[in-house]
């Protein structure tokens, strides 16, 4: 409806009633809203009344429910409303009785000629003891809450806010057990499980999201294969996720594979309550076929004057022989024959010395070397490799 009127709306009691309640209206003209709720087998009620005459848009959320055995019923509203006659509000929520030994209740009041409210309530059944709203509203008028807890015995806790003027507020009213306010958090890593081939460069994404009901801060990632991984954030309050990348070489010292890795992220609350969360990642290994090609060098740099040895390591890593072998260094003199055969899983070591000259300052001297040789079904296999040596 909408247009100008009279708006009369009641939606009895299904706040958190086994009957769904969901719709829209918008409109101007007298407004006059209540609803209730009196719940003895799960010990609460919910009450919420609104009166004005002016402009009005409201919309009601769905109910949502998580955790059998836990369960959580939220309820989602969005409200505007302005008018030179103020809409007063009123909304109260209580959990509990003093004959079960804890009681909670919630209470909101307001009265404003502009207000713009997003508010999220959530009532625990079960096990869960979750009482709590999630309010953000801008608006110009009053506005007050009032939150206790009592626990016969122990605990009182009460809280008192008003604010007269205009305002915006974006806050959190939550009271429950040491389960609902334990600190949560949860990983995804992917590929969970994938290939790759030697030699090739692999790369791992992350995610980490807050699945509790309470921040999460000091939040710490490692990963078995790459240590330490740098996360986008390090405090996330509940909903919010941070995300990371990180790389890593698969070499041929990781055959034959797989590659089983776990990665572990733990963080803290505010009281320093641990929150842990786990994955595994498999990388399955692809081997080449052919020749496997390594260069070092004796000295970690030169200067002019210095003799430096070159080590060469040829692998055969096929599964065939290999034969015919040819080594070309580009700081070498030509081609150099390798009168040997090499059988499947062989290795030879060759060296070289050089003599680091004025020529090659200011360097650094770059060695391009590559070997070639012929399996025993005649295909070519080879390998390539660069070395940099820098000056001292």
């Amino acid at each position: 409806m909408k247009g100008r009127g009279l708006i009369f709306l009641f939606l009895g009691a299904l706040l958190f009633a086994s009957i769904p309640a969901a719709g829209w209206v918008s409109g101007t003209g007298v407004v006059d809203i209540s609803r209730s709720v009196v719940n003895r087998m799960e010990g609460f009620e919910y009450y919420n009344a609104m009166a004005g005459d002016g402009s009005l848009d409201m919309g009601l959320g769905a109910k949502d429910v998580s955790k059998p055995g836990n369960e959580l019923g939220t309820r989602a509203i969005k409200l505007s409303y302005s008018g030179d006659v103020p809409l007063v509000g009123q909304k109260r929520v209580e959990s509990g009785s003093l004959f079960s030994g804890t009681k909670t209740s919630i209470e909101e009041a307001f009265s404003a000629t502009e207000i713009e409210k997003e508010q999220t309530t959530s009532i625990g059944s079960g096990d869960s003891q979750v009482v709590g709203t999630n309010t953000k509203l801008s608006f110009n008028g009053t506005y007050m809450t009032s939150s206790n807890m009592h626990k016969l015995f122990s605990t009182d806790i009460s809280s008192y806010q008003r604010y007269t003027g205009n305002f915006e507020i974006d806050k959190e009213i939550s009271f429950g057990g040491l389960a609902d306010r334990r600190p949560e958090i949860a990983l995804i890593v992917s590929p969970e499980a994938s290939f790759a081939e030697v030699g090739a460069s692999v790369t791992r994404n992350y995610e980490v999201a807050n699945s509790g009901r309470v921040p999460v801060q000091g939040l710490t990632l490692i990963d078995s294969r790459v240590g330490l991984v740098s996360l986008s954030k390090t405090t996330l309050n509940p909903g919010e996720v941070a995300s990371a990348v990180a790389s890593f070489p698969v070499l041929y010292e990781d055959l034959p594979g797989p590659l089983n890795d776990s990665i572990r992220v733990h963080g803290v609350d505010f009281q320093s309550n641990p929150a842990v969360a786990s994955a595994f990642a498999t990388m399955n290994l692809i081997r080449p076929w052919g020749l496997n090609l390594t260069v070092t060098a004796t000295s970690p740099c030169a200067q002019a004057g210095d003799v430096v040895t070159y080590i060469y390591t040829i692998d055969n890593i096929g599964d065939l022989a290999i034969s015919e072998l040819n080594l070309t260094d580009s700081i070498g003199s030509g081609i150099i024959p390798i009168n040997i055969t090499l059988s499947p899983k062989e290795s030879i070591v060759l060296t070289a010395n050089r003599t680091f000259t004025e020529t090659d300052l200011p360097g650094p001297l770059t060695n391009s070397v590559a070997v070639l040789g012929f399996n025993s079904m005649g295909e070519m296999v080879g390998s390539s490799t660069e070395l940099v040596l820098p000056t001292c």
